[in-house]
């Protein structure tokens, strides 16, 4: 407990300018859904509750870590880069159900993403993709090049399609396409920021995207379950060596960031914020290690509720908890 006290003492400038453009995050935010909501009537329709979790969770993590990476960079975040970020992060749920839930024609994905403003929509989705990729496209510096890393995304996402199979796939086959997804995606989100990757950057931020798949698999367990698709996470076999391998992929993580080029201090200010969705990352899955010691030993996710699986992080206790656990890490 001392320990913890000291590191945030340690740390406090950290926590502060983080607290700052968290702020910042919060206010474009409200903004950006006080401009867009009024736009549809049937909103809560449209888009229902557990998509709206999952906006407000993507624009949480994925700004989170993008203004650590800036603090690494010795920099702080830019108003057009927190912008494109948001807005990016708030159309997520919505690309990844184009592929997994609507199966959508790829040349209107490829034309929602790359001319918006000349596109045609059919349907309300595709009216509300468009409000954010409009945005996305007013903000980045390079749209071109956003664009280039884009289509990689849109290449990861399509082959992660190969994961629903009532057959069980071969790790190594699952984590190269998880990892390969996680990573194209973080590297895109990098490349929007107005200062491109250097390659030292491009291998770090691949480490992290496919932490960052790792976690939203966690995360969606009972979703990807439900619908058939095996990832990092499902099926668990055992709960304890699902968070060791998440354990393991942190540590690669954090050797890469070590041995970089940058100054410890900035190297410390981008681990603060991602040590915690890490954090919140291993509270999920000791949820899991506590399910299956009721389940005698077993993880039986046939058994578990939707109430016993989804963790609530929009819980203050639990986000305390997540705290707690990054400041081990």
């Amino acid at each position: 407990m001392l320990k913890s006290v000291v590191n945030i003492i340690r740390f406090l400038p950290f926590y502060v300018k983080l607290y700052m453009d968290y702020k910042r995050v919060l206010k474009y935010t409200r903004q950006l859904f006080e401009e867009v909501k009024p736009k549809f009537q049937n909103w809560d329709v449209l888009i229902d509750g557990e998509n709206q979790r999952r906006m407000r969770d993507y624009i949480l993590i994925q700004t989170l870590w993008t203004i650590g990476f800036c603090l690494l960079r010795g920099e702080r975040i830019k108003n057009n880069e927190l912008k494109a970020i948001i807005n990016i992060s708030a159309l997520a749920p919505l690309y990844d159900d184009f592929f997994d839930k609507v199966e959508m024609p790829s040349q209107k994905i490829h034309a929602l993403v790359n001319t918006p403003f000349d596109y045609e929509p059919d349907s309300d989705i595709e009216i509300l993709f468009l409000e954010f990729s409009k945005r996305i496209h007013e903000n980045v510096n390079d749209v071109p090049f956003y664009l280039e890393n884009a289509k990689n995304v849109f290449k990861a996402q399509y082959e992660s399609k190969k994961l629903v199979s009532k057959d069980l796939l071969d790790k190594d086959f699952v984590k190269e396409i998880a990892f390969n997804k996680g990573g194209a995606t973080v590297i895109c989100m990098c490349n929007m920021l107005n200062k491109k990757l250097s390659n030292e950057e491009h291998k770090l931020m691949r480490q992290l995207g496919g932490i960052a798949q790792y976690l939203d698999d966690i995360f969606d367990l009972r979703e990807d379950y439900l619908e058939g698709r095996q990832t990092l996470a499902n099926p668990i076999q055992n709960s304890k060596e699902l968070t060791m391998s998440f354990l393991d992929e942190i540590k690669k993580f954090k050797k890469g960031l070590e041995i970089s080029a940058y100054k410890k201090t900035n190297q410390t200010a981008f681990f603060i914020p991602v040590s915690y969705i890490l954090g919140a990352t291993l509270l999920c899955t000791r949820r899991y290690e506590l399910l299956e010691e009721k389940t005698n030993g077993v993880f039986k996710i046939e058994e578990y509720s939707r109430e016993d699986l989804v963790l609530d992080m929009n819980l203050w206790s639990n986000r305390f908890k997540a705290f707690k656990l990054s400041l081990k890490l």
